[in-house]
């Protein structure tokens, strides 16, 4: 009787990397189930006002006159001022207000969009066909304007660490670079910008124009 031929070593080495793969994505594909559940789940602090909310309309109408009305006020005894924008009334505009702007310069529109402010950043969620995304960032000021810092984001209820601002390239339009200028010439440069829970307080500063502009 022959003795049986050794098997050479390097045969159960594909056997092994198969066994890992397997293992790995037994314990891969629960964590993925997970994560995917939790980005289709609608976040608990999602209740954006809807379009035809007549309220609504008519808030985010007096909340953007308001606010062109103080940014154009002439202020030669005091020229530093503040506002404070709350919550409610940026979600009524960004119901009934934000839509017609975007269709007044041909700019694709999304799903409803709603806004959440906390102690030191802001939160702006948007309603996708296949779940809710939201970005949140602190504003701070900059150069007499404003820019995004801390920018991170989420789909549902699952925040998605490592994407920011760079992936996302148009959200740079949320900042402004260098004060506000006016179409008589003068500017408002942004001094201060504070975010509470449920609002936002800006403390402003209107320049005159300068003589060349005059």
């Amino acid at each position: 009787m022959s003795d049986a031929a050794p098997t050479p070593a390097h045969v159960s080495l594909p056997r092994r990397l198969v066994r890992t793969t397997l293992v790995g994505l037994l314990v891969l594909l629960p964590v993925l189930g997970v994560c995917a559940s939790l980005a289709l789940r609608t976040p608990a602090w999602w209740s954006p006002i809807p379009r035809t909310d007549a309220a609504a309309a008519e808030r985010g109408a007096q909340v953007e006159q308001a606010l062109v009305s103080e940014f154009t006020r002439v202020r030669n005894d005091a020229p530093e001022w503040s506002i404070r924008i709350e919550q409610r009334d940026a979600n009524a505009w960004l119901a009934t207000r934000l839509p017609a702007w975007l269709e007044s310069r041909g700019l694709p529109q999304a799903g409803p969009v709603q806004a959440l402010m906390g102690p030191g950043w802001v939160r702006v969620g948007v309603e996708l066909p296949q779940a809710i995304v939201w970005w949140q960032a602190s504003p701070v000021p900059q150069a007499g304007g404003w820019k995004l810092q801390a920018l991170r984001m989420g789909a549902g209820r699952l925040p998605l660490p490592g994407f920011g601002a760079a992936t996302f390239p148009g959200l740079d339009q949320a900042s402004v670079e260098g004060p506000i200028r006016l179409a008589d010439g003068r500017q408002v440069r942004v001094l201060d910008v504070e975010v509470l829970p449920g609002e936002v307080r800006l403390r402003l500063r209107t320049e005159p124009a300068q003589a060349s502009e005059r």
